[in-house]
């Protein structure tokens, strides 16, 4: 595994993304979320983002808001005035985390690195030009990583900020188109679904020169297989005990 991918993006060996923060035990893509996943020892912080409809970018995984918010509608339907106001823990382990926000992009990157870790955004929605320009004004491409399971955004992305990291998401079987979208993309990153993932497979994606990682594993004895397999890192919701299993 390449741990330096690039610029001041330096990550362990082996791997352990906190996914969506730590959200076994704070409620998912919030600032108390990605605080845990930091209180945790997390080197690498995954969220999820969405645009409003007046295009602010926020941290949000679902499709449907009521999941997580207890009402209809979505995000992308949603004025950053209302998203604002939208209660994102009251549904989480009876209420301890009432009255959590929804986060904003830039803030959930000035939180994982005061923190010292590194963000992995993933884009659900919002163009690329709107990521890049955030990421820009902030400075700090150099230090972040973007991914999506839209390969199409991130041959965008790749072309308006060609100097930040990509990870390419995928599921269900690796196919020769896969590969051959993979190459042609040339991403950093391969992030595969855990159960759709052979060991067969790694090395197929290890002559992409990509680092290879799994999502989302929670099971210790899965980790540990899937990394003496050859994968490089684990996106887990519980990162302190998947972590602590691969340094056993």
């Amino acid at each position: 595994m390449n741990t330096e991918l690039r610029a001041e993006v330096t990550l362990p060996d082996p791997l352990v993304i906190a996914h969506r923060g730590a959200s076994a035990i704070a409620p998912e893509n919030t600032a108390a979320a990605i605080r845990e996943a930091i209180r945790l020892g997390a080197k690498v912080i995954e969220f999820d983002v969405r645009v409003t409809s007046d295009g602010e970018l926020v941290l949000f995984h679902d499709k449907e808001l009521d999941r997580v918010v207890g009402r209809p509608g979505t995000i992308e339907a949603s004025a950053w005035e209302a998203v604002q106001t939208f209660d994102v823990g009251t549904w989480f382990t009876g209420g301890k985390f009432a009255g959590e926000k929804v986060l904003r992009f830039d803030d959930a990157i000035r939180l994982c690195l005061e923190g010292g870790a590194t963000p992995l955004i993933e884009h659900k929605t919002g163009s690329a030009k709107s990521y890049a320009a955030v990421i820009e004004k902030l400075g700090v491409g150099d230090r972040v990583i973007v991914q999506s399971f839209d390969w199409d955004f991130l041959t965008e992305f790749k072309e308006v900020m060609p100097g930040v990291l990509i990870g390419a998401l995928g599921s269900k079987e690796l196919t020769s188109n896969h590969l051959s979208d993979l190459k042609t993309l040339s991403p950093d990153w391969v992030g595969w679904n855990f159960n759709d993932l052979k060991d067969s497979d790694i090395p197929r994606l290890r002559v992409l020169g990509a680092t290879v990682v799994l999502w989302t594993v929670n099971n210790p004895d899965i980790a540990i297989s899937r990394v003496s397999a050859g994968v490089d890192g684990i996106i887990t919701d519980v990162p302190d005990v998947i972590t602590g299993a691969l340094k056993r």
